[in-house]
């Protein structure tokens, strides 16, 4: 009973997590390129701070 449910909880999650994946692969390409240009802004910083 209880190997059931959690088998059950384990297949919910899972829908669950391809559901939100789908969905934030349409904004996942604006989330990268902000976080290159974070990435880059810290690039800078580090380098100017070295000088």
């Amino acid at each position: 009973m209880v190997y059931q449910l959690f088998c059950l909880l384990f297949l919910i999650l899972i829908i669950v997590g391809t559901v939100s994946l789908f969905r934030s692969i349409k904004h996942r390409k604006t989330r990268l390129d902000i976080m290159e240009k974070k990435m880059d802004d810290l690039h800078e910083l580090i380098k100017r701070g070295k000088n």
